[in-house]
């Protein structure tokens, strides 16, 4: 009877506990089944259509097949347990029973003289379990057969032969499988006979047979044959695999260890015997041999320990070889410097760069300390900030030459991941240590100038912060133990001498700023830029383009018609191109008239002012003050920039309207509500000012600054906004030869501003004579350089009455300041 369409599985079932142990009760109906002797067998599934011999020790089961060999049919009922549950059917006490067995018929039961018995068990067909009928003396259960449903169809055929042919492969791996039983298999045409036959193979352990007993529908039993099938063989092909490569590697390793050894014996008889040919002895004698401190020994050897363990030739040989090679050629031991000494140092630094006074200064004051105090000192930070061209990074450069020490230059500008400062993990394949070590080992020294170029343009992103690694660098009290991810083992930074450099002081993150000493470098004047011309630009670009001093020469007025006229910056770096431009046309000349066939020319050249256009075209900028004449509604301010500074004008234009303010180009927050502050404060003062208090009312003002494609901020235009605000009501015109810089308050107050000497250079540049700037900042006039103290009128002042009194013209002197109260 067929009973895969009552269901396909059964759940394990118990011996009822109302019963007397091991009986089923006496008034429970009975399903149509077989009343059996259960022989419990261990880890070893009999499938039907299987006829295995055993081996039976006396116990239960021993008596449940000797009873079944005296009655008719000889059929016993089998079960299979872990090998740990056997001992629980062996008592007294009820086991929990199996789903599933097989009915199998004895074939032979012989008892042997040791008291065992050898039998031959034929498996004939699943049956599900109902119950227990009995536990003592044996098992005996009562069982209802399970026959397979005839299957078939193209998918049923498909999957025979699928397993078949896995079978095949199966053997092809294993070997030693009679050919006998792969052409048994080959024969079987029914799919719950296959997959109970290919079950008993090795592919299938105890857990896999079990499942598949436990399936009584046929297809869905060859379906969970054929997957674990599968999965053996794509094992097998995996080991196959990893079995060929491990041979070809060791095969080629030792290839190649013949191979070393046959020509390490050719050269012991040609008497070229030389220990160091072994690769790892030579690692090991040159770590040996290096100054480096003892950790740094001790990490190089055992990588070299597990190097030679695991071969020149495996997968991680080259990334140990690479971390070798860096632990090995990194500058560890100490150096030998020779004496400073400081007259020397200042001759260096006066031959590299004129001016820059209070730079030079800090510098011998830290040479002076470092010759006292030797090793003991603690090398500061020294950070350059100042506009482009002023000479920061060529200011490091000389320090290295006056310490007779090695120079080493990294621009941190756009830098955003922070292994570029500490190194990769050496996990990363193409793992390389930091700028910090790399530049370290570019000049084979630990104890160089390192500069560290543009450090405000750091940039932050998903890879980490780069200026939070640069905190350890940059720490006297830190970086004697810099570890680096790639090294993984410290190096000291406290022999480095950093010096950074910066364009502006703002995006410096606080922390790495209060590490550093900053050294601000402003402009040069008209007469230094004069003089770096002629000391250093022109001779250095005469030397690169291949002239003489006597081919060309630039008079004085031709350079400051340059620095005028061509270029616009705190810096020289514009300067210096506009004098190779003149070279390379000069150089043009020269290497024409020295040419055969040609008719020659002149070969010397000496530029005048009056030749600067002829050479470089018309000029670039309008030298001189920002207006022509004294304007009504027009005054002269100041603006810091990148560059340096800059020189702008602030026009207001009141126009018949309804009291609307109206500001233009491309101002920022702050200095838009700078703008609102001076138009209150000016309708506050109206009275005093002899302006109409209706006239806000009538009038729409408009504030316009110039050169609207720029963006402009902050609060020092206060003054300025104001008296062209005040000039336009009152129509007194501002004066043209003056500039004035200053926050203002609603009150009238002038507030202290930054960026006093580049703001004054600009208007010397441009040249104003008085310069207005806010009492605070009177402190900071001596920070000027002397000639743009000596040639402006700088006054300081602390309230709008007093730069009314200066700006305006037609205002008496002697008006008397008025007191703004306090609302």
């Amino acid at each position: 009877m067929s009973t895969n369409k009552r269901r396909a599985s059964v759940e394990p079932t118990t011996i009822p506990e109302e019963a007397l142990p091991g009986i089923l009760q006496p008034d429970e109906p009975l399903l149509e089944g077989r009343d059996l002797p259960l022989v419990v067998l261990g880890e070893m599934v009999i499938m039907p259509h299987m006829t295995i011999p055993l081996q039976v020790p006396p116990g239960k089961s021993y008596r449940a097949m000797e009873q079944a060999w005296q009655e008719d049919h000889h059929e016993v009922l089998l079960i299979f347990v872990r090998e740990y549950e056997l001992d629980g059917y062996k008592s007294s006490t009820p086991q929990k029973l199996p789903p599933i067995g097989v009915i199998a018929r004895l074939d032979e039961f012989a008892k042997l003289q040791d008291g065992t018995a050898r039998v031959i068990l034929e498996g004939l067909h699943r049956a599900e379990i109902q119950g227990a009928l009995q536990v003592t003396p044996f098992y005996r259960v009562r069982c209802i057969p399970a026959f397979d449903s005839e299957t078939g169809g193209m998918e049923v055929h498909a999957l025979m032969d699928t397993v078949k042919q896995q079978v095949d492969e199966f053997v092809d791996h294993l070997g030693e499988v009679p050919q006998e039983a792969v052409q048994f298999v080959h024969r079987i045409d029914r799919a719950g006979h296959l997959a109970d036959i290919v079950t008993w193979g090795p592919a299938f352990d105890f857990k896999d047979r079990l499942e598949v007993l436990n399936t009584l529908d046929p297809l869905e039993r060859l379906r969970k044959a054929h997957f674990v099938l599968a999965r053996q063989l794509e094992l097998l092909k995996l080991r196959a695999k990893i079995q060929q490569d491990t041979k070809e590697v060791l095969d080629q390793s030792q290839r190649e260890y013949f191979l070393r050894e046959q020509m390490r014996v050719i050269r012991r008889e040609l008497g070229e015997d030389d220990d160091s040919d072994d690769p790892i002895d030579e690692l090991r004698r040159k770590i040996n041999e290096m100054e480096a401190p003892e950790y740094v020994k001790s990490q190089a050897l055992h990588e070299v320990k597990r190097l030679a363990q695991q071969g020149m030739n495996s997968p991680e040989a080259g990334v140990i070889r690479t971390y070798l090679d860096w632990l090995t050629n990194l500058p560890w031991g100490e150096e030998q410097h020779g004496e400073i000494s400081i007259v020397e140092a200042q001759k260096v630094l006066d031959e590299d760069h004129y001016g820059l006074e209070k730079v030079k200064e800090r510098i011998l004051e830290y040479l002076a300390v470092r010759k006292l105090a030797g090793n003991k000192m603690r090398s500061p930070i020294l950070c350059f900030v100042g506009p482009p061209g002023v000479g920061k990074t060529s200011l490091g450069r000389s320090v290295a030459r006056a310490l007779d020490r090695q120079f080493i230059r990294t621009s941190l500008g756009g830098v955003r991941d922070e292994a570029e400062i500490r190194g990769h993990r050496r996990t990363y394949i193409g793992a390389m240590p930091g700028r910090i070590i790399q530049g370290i080992k570019s000049v084979k020294s630990n104890s160089p100038v390192y500069v560290l170029d543009e450090v405000d343009k750091v940039g932050t992103d998903f890879r980490g912060d780069p200026t939070s690694a640069l905190l350890e660098v940059l720490d006297p009290e830190q970086n004697s133990t810099f570890s680096d991810h790639y090294l993984e083992i410290p190096f000291d930074l406290s022999k480095v001498i950093f010096i950074a450099t910066a364009n502006q002081l703002e995006p410096i993150p606080g922390p790495l700023r209060d590490r550093m000493e900053i050294i601000e470098i402003g402009g040069y004047t008209e007469d230094e830029k004069l003089e770096i011309a002629r000391g250093f630009l022109i001779p250095k670009q005469r030397e690169f383009h291949g002239l003489e001093a006597e081919q060309l020469t630039i008079s004085s007025d031709a350079v400051i018609k340059l620095i005028r006229e061509y270029t616009r910056e705190a810096g020289v770096r514009n300067l210096e191109r506009e004098i190779a431009s003149l070279c390379r046309k000069v150089a043009r000349k020269v290497a024409a008239a020295s040419e055969p066939g040609t008719e020659g020319g002149p070969t010397s050249f000496a530029i005048d002012e009056s030749d600067v256009a002829t050479y470089l075209g018309p000029e670039r900028f309008t030298f001189g003050l920002a207006e022509e004449r004294d304007e009504i509604g027009v005054a002269t301010g100041v603006a810091w920039t990148t560059a340096g500074g800059d020189i702008l004008s602030i026009e207001v234009l009141p126009v018949k309207g309804k009291g609307g303010l109206q500001l233009t180009g491309q101002l920022g927050d702050v200095m838009k509500e700078s703008a609102q502050a001076a138009v209150s404060y000016v309708r506050y003062r109206a009275t005093e000012l002899g302006i109409d208090p209706n006239y806000f009312e009538e009038h729409n003002i408009h504030i316009h600054i110039p050169e609207g494609a720029v963006p402009k901020d902050g609060p020092s235009a206060g003054i300025t906004l104001t008296t062209a605000l005040i000039s336009a009501m009152t129509g007194k015109p501002v004066r043209r030869d003056v500039a004035m810089t200053g926050e203002v308050t609603l009150r009238g107050k002038v507030l202290g501003i930054g960026g006093l000497k580049e703001k004054t250079l600009a208007a010397h540049r441009a040249g104003i004579r008085t310069f207005i700037l806010p009492k605070e900042n009177a402190k900071d006039i001596i920070d000027l350089p002397a000639k743009v103290r000596n040639d402006l009128t700088l006054i300081p002042v602390s309230s709008m009455d007093e730069v009314l009194k200066i700006a305006l013209t037609g205002v008496p002197s002697d008006v008397p300041v008025v007191a703004v109260p306090v609302a």
